[in-house]
C-alpha cells in the first residue's frame, strides 16, 4: 500500500471512531492478496465505519488476480454488521460467476444497519439477480432506502425473468426511496411487478431510473397507470427506451397533464420523441406546476420548431422549471434566440444545458449572453461545452456578467476554447484593476468554468480570481490588496483622503492575509511598506494623531 492507504488501513484496524467513510479507487488500492484480505478482515471487525465505496474504474492488471483480491476482501468484510452504505462500482468482472456476491450474502442478510446498496455497472447477471432477490427476502430488517443496480446486466440472457424475484422482494421494503435499474432488461413481468410496487399505498419510492431497460408501449401503459395513483414518486428517467414508439408516449403525456401528478423531474433523453410528441408534451405541461427538471438531450428528431416550442415553457405563467437539458440536439441560432426571448421573462430556471450543439454561431451565443444581464435571471449554471465559442461570444458573456450576481458556473469546454483576448475579458470581469472601486465592484460570484484552469496558458489571473471567489467572505479585500498594494503601488486613491480616515484604512490593510502557495503569509507588511515609502510625511501626521 502507499503511505496514505497504509494510514487508512491502520485506522480501520484500530477501529478509529472518527473514521466514518472509506473510499478506495485505483491506483490507491492494496497491492497484493494479503493486503486486500487484511483490510477486509479489519472492516469486518470495525464498528464505526458507515460508508465504504470501492471504485474499480481504470484498474489495470490481471483479471484473475483481481478476482482473487476482491473475493478475499469481501470474505473478511462479510462479517461487518454496522456499515450503512456499501458500494462496488465499475467492476469489469461478473460478481456472481466469480463467487464474490456469494461471499457478501452474510453481510447483506444480517447487517441490519445497511441503508444503501450500490453495484453501479458491476455485473451480477441473471444468477446474481436471483441470489440477491432471495437474500433480500431473508433480511429481517427491511431497512434499505437506496438500491443501485444500474449496468448489472440483469435479465439480459433470460428476457427479464431473473429480475422478477428481485423486484418482488423489494415490495417488503417500506423505506425504499431510490431504485436505479438502468441498462437491465426488466421484461414485461418485471414491469408488472414494478408497477404493483409503485401502486402500493405504502410505496415510498421517490426516484426511479429506468434508462435503457427495453420498456415498450405496453409496459409504459402499465407504469403510467400505477403512477396515476402514486403521489410519492418525484423523479422518473425513461431515457434510451427505443422500443417506445412515437404513439407510445401518449400515456405519459396524459399523466403529466393530470392535476394529481407529483413528478418533479423527468428524463426522456435519447428517445423516439419527435416534433409532434414534443408539441403534445409542451401542451401537457402548460398547467403543470410541479415539474422542476426536464431532460431532452440527445433528441435531434425534435427539430428546430420543436425546440422553439419547448422554449415557450420558460415564459408560461406558473412554470417552476429549474433545470432544462437540451444538449446534443443539433440546435441552431433560431433556438438560441427563442430561448433568450423566453428567458427574458423567466425567473425560475437555475441550470441550462446546451452542450454539444456546434450549429449555434456567435449570433446565437450573443443573444443568449444578453439573458445574463437581466436582473430577474436566476441562472446558476450554463453549460456550453463542445460548441463553437469564438472571441466575440466569449467577450459577450464576460460583458454580460459584469453586474450578474447569480451565475456560478459557466462551462465552455474541456479545456475552454478561449484565446488570450477572451481570458483578458474574463480577467477584467473578475478583477477590474482600473481603480480600487472598480475592483470592489467586479464579479465575485462566478466560481468555475467547469474545468481546472491551474495550468492553462493565459488563464493564470482568471484561475486566481476564481479561487478567491470560492472563499466568498473577504474575496473583495484580497483582490484589492493583490491588485493595488502588491508589486506596484499608487497613492492616487488616497491623495485627497483625510488623515483621520487613513488611520482606518491602514488598520484594515494590516489585518489582511492571503493564501500563498506555501501556506498562509501576511501581506500587510509589504502593503504598508509601499504605502509609507510613497508618502513618508504621513509618519509625522499619524504620529501626531496617535499622540
Amino acid at each position: 500500500m502507499n503511505a496514505n492507504t497504509e494510514s487508512i488501513a491502520f485506522r480501520v484496524n484500530r477501529n478509529d471512531p472518527n473514521l466514518k467513510e472509506l473510499i478506495l479507487e485505483y491506483p490507491y488500492f492494496p497491492r497484493n492478496a494479503d493486503e486486500w484480505e487484511v483490510l477486509g478482515r479489519s472492516i469486518g471487525r470495525n464498528t464505526h465505519l458507515e460508508n465504504i465505496e470501492i471504485d474499480f474504474i481504470s484498474w489495470v492488471g490481471d483479471e484473475n488476480e483481481h478476482v482473487a483480491f476482491v473475493r478475499s476482501f469481501c470474505h473478511g468484510l462479510s462479517q461487518n454488521r454496522y456499515l450503512q452504505r456499501f458500494a462496488l462500482r465499475f467492476c469489469d468482472f461478473d460478481l456472481f460467476e466469480n463467487g464474490i456476491l456469494q461471499q457478501l450474502v452474510p453481510f447483506l442478510e444480517h447487517n441490519q444497519h445497511l441503508r444503501v446498496l450500490d453495484f453501479y455497472f458491476s455485473p451480477i447477471e441473471s444468477g446474481g439477480a436471483r441470489l440477491l432477490g432471495s437474500t433480500l427476502t431473508r433480511r429481517i430488517n427491511k431497512s434499505l432506502e437506496k438500491i443501485v443496480l444500474s449496468g448489472t446486466e440483469m435479465g439480459l440472457d433470460d428476457e427479464g425473468e431473473s429480475v422478477n424475484d428481485l423486484l418482488t422482494s423489494l415490495k417488503e421494503y417500506p423505506h425504499l426511496k431510490t431504485l436505479e435499474l438502468e441498462t437491465n432488461d426488466i421484461g414485461p413481468a418485471g414491469c408488472t411487478i414494478l408497477s404493483s410496487l409503485l401502486d402500493s399505498p405504502n410505496s415510498q419510492v421517490e426516484k426511479l431510473d429506468l434508462r435503457d431497460t427495453d420498456i415498450d408501449n405496453n409496459m409504459l401503459v402499465s407504469l403510467t397507470s400505477s403512477l396515476a395513483k402514486n403521489t410519492v414518486l418525484q423523479e422518473l428517467n425513461l431515457g434510451n427506451n427505443l422500443s417506445i414508439t412515437v404513439a407510445g408516449w401518449a400515456p405519459l403525456l396524459s399523466l403529466l397533464r393530470s392535476p394529481t401528478c407529483n413528478l418533479k423531474k423527468i428524463s426522456l433523453n435519447e428517445s423516439t420523441i419527435n416534433y409532434n410528441v414534443t408539441v403534445a408534451l409542451v401542451d401537457s405541461l402548460t398547467n403543470n406546476h410541479t415539474l422542476t427538471s426536464l431532460v431532452l438531450c440527445g433528441n435531434p428528431s425534435i427539430t428546430t420548431p420543436g425546440f422553439v416550442a419547448v422554449s415557450t415553457l420558460l415564459q408560461m405563467e406558473g412554470t417552476n422549471l429549474e433545470h432544462l437539458d437540451l444538449g446534443e440536439n443539433e440546435l441552431d441560432d433560431d433556438v438560441a434566440v427563442a430561448l433568450s426571448r423566453s428567458l427574458a421573462k423567466n425567473c425560475t430556471l437555475k441550470s441550462l444545458m446546451l452542450n454539444d450543439n456546434p450549429s449555434i454561431t456567435a449570433a446565437g451565443f450573443i443573444a443568449l449572453s444578453a439573458v445574463l444581464r437581466n436582473p430577474i435571471s436566476r441562472l446558476r449554471l450554463l453549460d456550453l461545452r463542445e460548441n463553437n465559442i469564438d472571441d466575440d461570444s466569449t467577450i459577450a458573456f464576460a460583458t454580460s456578467l459584469i453586474n450578474n450576481h447569480k451565475l456560478k458556473t459557466l462551462r465552455l469546454g474541456t479545456p475552454p476554447p478561449i484565446s488570450a483576448t477572451g481570458w483578458a475579458a474574463f480577467a477584467s470581469l473578475l478583477c477590474d484593476s482600473s481603480s480600487i472601486n472598480n475592483t470592489y465592484l467586479s464579479n465575485h460570484t462566478l466560481l468555475s468554468f467547469g474545468y481546472s484552469l491551474r495550468h492553462l496558458p493565459g488563464a493564470d489571473k482568471v484561475h486566481l480570481c476564481l479561487e478567491l471567489n470560492k472563499r466568498n467572505e473577504g474575496c473583495r479585500s484580497h483582490k484589492i490588496i493583490l491588485t493595488h498594494f502588491i508589486g506596484r503601488f499608487s497613492m492616487e486613491p488616497f491623495a485627497k483622503m483625510k488623515v483621520g480616515l487613513l488611520v482606518h484604512v491602514l488598520a484594515w490593510i494590516s489585518k489582511l492575509r492571503v493564501e500563498c502557495r506555501n501556506g498562509s503569509c501576511c501581506i500587510s507588511q509589504s502593503a504598508l511598506f509601499h504605502f509609507f515609502r510613497s508618502e513618508p510625511s504621513l509618519f509625522g501626521q499619524l504620529g501626531k494623531i496617535n499622540a
